[in-house]
């Protein structure tokens, strides 16, 4: 019973984690015997990463200052922006690395969980829904995993904090505008998409693109 407590509280603390938006619910709204999809087709498990979970990703400065239009005569203004991205991927590196073992461990634990649940349903014939989510906020092998990533998270959000506010104080107000949009996509790119999923555009991002790095492809 313990067991089954600690592999409800992970998966939902990953699902939550690796979910878009806040669209929980089953594809399709059908019963817990069904996803929507056809016989024999199950939603492809989210792997677990907790580097992910924490907000740890780089951005391209050169797509960057591509979206934001900044002409190749505003030569200070690229070098200027260029220099706040570098800054903000080497601290989220530097983040990442010094929480690298502690990381790596979350990610064996969480996902050896995952899909060990995955197949004991599996195997008692009740499918695992893409987006479903099992919840037990009182559990403490849950508040464990959220205490172990976020110091990091926290630290990844100040440095977020800072490269904004680099940023806001040489942009235009519209170039700023658009940065936020770039931010905002890049981010929703970081959330894994579960490969059976027909949801939508068949599994394709907002931007037009299935996959990919965090460089490019917003619209």
């Amino acid at each position: 019973m313990k067991t089954l407590l600690v592999l409800f509280c992970v998966l939902s603390f990953s699902v939550l984690q690796a979910q878009p938006g806040g669209g929980g619910g089953r594809p399709g709204g059908g019963p817990p015997g069904s996803s929507g999809m056809g016989d024999g087709e199950r939603p492809e498990m989210v792997e677990f990463n907790a580097a992910k979970v924490a907000g740890i990703f780089n951005y391209d400065d050169d797509d960057a200052i591509k979206k934001l239009k900044i002409k190749k005569n505003e030569a200070e203004l690229r070098l200027t922006v260029r220099k706040a991205i570098e800054n903000y991927n080497k601290k989220v590196n530097d983040i990442a690395l010094l929480n690298k073992d502690n990381f790596d461990t979350l990610n064996v634990y969480v996902n050896a969980k995952m899909k060990a649940m995955q197949a004991s349903r599996r195997e008692s014939g009740f499918r695992m829904e893409s987006g479903e989510r099992f919840t037990d906020s009182q559990d403490p092998d849950r508040a464990l995993i959220q205490s172990k990533i976020d110091p990091a998270k926290t630290e990844v959000k100040a440095a977020e904090a800072k490269l904004n506010k680099d940023l806001e104080a040489v942009l235009s107000e519209k170039q700023y505008a658009k940065w936020m949009k770039y931010q905002a996509f890049i981010k929703e790119e970081q959330n894994p998409q579960p490969k059976s999923n027909r949801n939508g555009n068949s599994g394709m991002s907002r931007g037009g693109r299935q996959g990919g790095p965090p460089g490019g492809g917003m619209r």
